[in-house]
């Protein structure tokens, strides 16, 4: 009976305080709101050159409402907003970070739904079906290599070449990018894909921490190839001059989730939605584009060159089980150096 009384006591809170956030012909009017509002508080994960971008296109684009941005990686922007929730601060409007948090957020009930008509430019892929989040960018694995060392003949066209005897000990793994382990158990199924990753670590690949370390390792030729490691992480590594590049292999490419939302308690729910319709807008693509990520809307291109086609997107339900595929990982590889 309590948790009825308190449900209920909940729902009439964020109707009387405008924090249900949803969309309806009666929202057209939200922009016009939000500049009365003055203010958007986004925690998001990208990184500090990228929020500066991002701040400044969005305050061009809605003057009169300012842009504040809390950045983090994921793990602690969640850990944050439990925090605040459980002492009843509900400072957060909206959240743009990895897959696995938004998922964790909806299923508290701590995310709401935010329908825009922007998402009709998004291909099924890169949108939950509900309306609670839609992906801004998904980051791409990918296998980078040395162009120096490894000649086009001897790139390898599907994972399964990576097994070739020819790379045992000459391969490098991204322990941060645990998640190719969901892929490859999607991509061959959970008995050839656990197969497939224990001959993967009888290559003795050097585990290292982090992607542009690794992609940086294999441009200083410390190693010729590596599996995986973000695309955007290499290109990144290839603009400073290095020689290296990440091979356009012939299986589906995978990619991980950087969706945005609105919180549900948000203290500027108007400003809210706003933040979050920039993002997804094709304004907003076409920004994240040139920074060097893959827009998860149809009608931008990706500057990087990923064929969208091929992505497969490893579901928010799958990256929640971060610790089982990290143990996996360290099973398999080792903590690294």
């Amino acid at each position: 009976m309590k948790t009825i009384k308190y449900y209920f006591a909940t729902i009439l809170s964020l109707v009387c305080c405008g924090g249900l956030v949803s969309t309806s012909a009666a929202d057209s009017s939200f922009s016009a709101k939000a500049k009365e509002e003055g203010r958007v508080l986004l925690y998001t994960s990208l990184a500090a050159v990228d929020t500066k971008a991002f701040s400044s296109a969005f305050e061009k684009a809605n003057p009169g409402v300012k842009l504040e941005i809390y950045r983090a990686s994921g793990t602690t922007i969640l850990q944050k907003i439990l925090t605040e929730s459980r002492a009843g601060a509900n400072l957060v409007d909206a959240v743009m970070t990895e897959g696995t948090v938004l998922h964790a957020l909806k299923d508290k009930n701590l995310l709401g739904k935010f329908d825009s008509p922007e998402r009709k430019a998004f291909d099924a892929r890169f949108k939950d079906k509900e309306g609670y989040w839609t992906d801004v960018y998904p980051t791409v694995h990918t296998i980078p290599y040395n162009t120096k060392l490894v000649a086009q003949k001897d790139l390898p066209k599907h994972y399964t070449d990576l097994l070739d005897p020819k790379w045992k000990g000459k391969l490098g793994a991204n322990r941060n990018s645990f998640m190719f382990l969901a892929a490859m158990l999607d991509l061959y199924g959970k008995e050839k894909g656990e197969d497939f990753l224990r001959k993967l670590s009888q290559q003795n690949p050097a585990v290292r921490d982090g992607g542009t370390l690794t992609a940086t390792l294999v441009g200083a030729g410390e190693i010729p190839m590596a599996f995986f490691v973000y695309a955007n992480n290499v290109e990144n590594v290839k603009e400073s001059g290095s020689p290296v590049d990440w091979v356009r292999i012939e299986d589906p490419l995978y990619a991980e989730p950087h969706p945005i939302g609105v919180m549900a308690r948000a203290s500027h729910p108007n400003a809210a939605r706003l933040v979050v319709e920039f993002a997804i807008s094709k304004e907003g693509q076409q920004l994240i584009s040139k920074l060097g990520k893959v827009p998860g809307r149809g009608d931008v291109q990706p500057i990087i060159g990923v064929d969208r086609a091929k992505l497969r997107i490893i579901s928010p339900e799958d990256e929640a089980k971060t610790a089982y595929y990290q143990k996996m990982f360290d099973d398999l590889f080792g903590k690294g150096k």
